[in-house]
């Protein structure tokens, strides 16, 4: 039995995806599982106990009808028996499709039905959508009910080893240290630098901490506006040089924190999948429930707008998304600021 799963992007996508290949390979004994990702995702899945193969999508390279029924055809000869295709965009329905597999499962749309044999309507209401919606694609898969589970990634206990000695050689670590997701994938996701200045004075004010930033070198202009917007003694606190300058030793290096704090995204599914915990502010377009896991345990904490102006969402949070900027101004640090306290002690005891 072979089987391909399709998610070819984003990060925080391909990583809620390999849900699909461990159930896969727990309910299939000795299915060989390959996974269809763009390169930049692979530090998310590196050393999966649960894939087999990694497969990489070229965008120039897959481009254009006949380019994705050649890249089809040439999966092809891989003779799937199951193709699951989380992606669902023409990148991945056309190759999914000219795979020739027999069982071929994907998002149901008007159109899909003619490219699957099997789709599935995601459930938008419940808890956690996203990995609700991949659990639900392998049950259809498979034909039968799987286990709840979660993400995770897999670290090696050498990237480990080196994450520590790097925070040992340039944090003090007898205090607890924060990650912060300081920026968002944009600036529609992204809590303004006011906000987050006053956010991070309400961390270093209930906790004498370390803040690290996560964000890349081009975006340390934007970085150094909302430092520059902190109290001083909060300053004191962030160590702005030290920071993981490629993905996967992002992810070592926050494996080694006490939790990750900011801006809703990949960095969060990360931290899940490595079971740190996370207070994250979501953009108010996004909905609340769709990344949502384990919130009642209460070390996976949410801040959203509707938590306290639930009258402003008569439709889905996504229809609002040209509003963004302007509801952003509602979130005031004040509106959460007991229950962000609440969680630095809880994580710090």
């Amino acid at each position: 039995m072979k089987v391909l799963v399709i998610q070819i992007k984003m990060i925080g996508d391909v990583l809620a995806s390999t849900v699909i290949c461990e159930t896969i390979k727990k309910n299939l004994p000795g299915a060989e599982v390959h996974y269809l990702i763009q390169k930049n995702t692979f530090p998310v899945v590196d050393n999966n106990p649960f894939i087999d193969k990694v497969l990489f999508f070229e965008p120039q390279e897959h481009k254009g009808f006949l380019n994705l029924y050649r890249f089809g055809k040439s999966l092809k000869k891989e003779q799937y028996d199951i193709v699951i295709d989380a992606y669902c965009k023409w990148d991945s329905i056309l190759p999914a499709y000219f795979t020739g597999a027999k069982t071929i499962v994907g998002h149901y749309k008007w159109y899909t039905q003619f490219f699957y044999t099997k789709t599935v309507v995601p459930d938008a209401d419940c808890n956690a959508t996203a990995n609700a919606y991949r659990l639900s694609l392998s049950k259809t898969a498979l034909g039968k009910e799987v286990e709840m589970i979660y993400p995770q990634i897999h670290l090696r206990e050498e990237e480990k080893e080196k994450a520590k000695a790097a925070i040992k050689e340039n944090c003090d670590t007898s205090k607890p240290i924060f990650m912060i997701g300081i920026l968002g994938s944009g600036k529609n996701k992204s809590l303004p630098p006011k906000y987050m200045a006053e956010t991070l004075d309400l961390i270093t004010n209930t906790k004498d901490v370390q803040l690290l930033f996560n964000y890349m070198p081009n975006q340390l202009e934007e970085v150094k506006a909302i430092y520059d917007l902190c109290a001083e003694t909060t300053q004191h606190k962030i160590n702005l040089d030290f920071y993981a300058k490629g993905l996967r030793d992002f992810i070592a290096l926050q494996s080694q924190c006490d939790a990750l704090i900011g801006n809703e995204g990949g960095a969060t599914n990360m931290a899940k999948a490595l079971n740190v915990p996370t207070f994250t502010i979501y953009a108010p377009w996004i909905n609340r429930t769709s990344w949502n896991i384990k919130e009642e345990t209460g070390f996976y904490d949410i801040v959203h707008l509707s938590d306290y102006y639930p009258e402003l969402y008569q439709k889905h949070a996504k229809n609002y998304k040209a509003l963004a900027f302007e509801w952003y101004e509602k979130l005031k640090p004040e509106l959460y600021a007991d229950k962000l306290k609440a969680f630095v002690l809880r994580v710090t005891k």
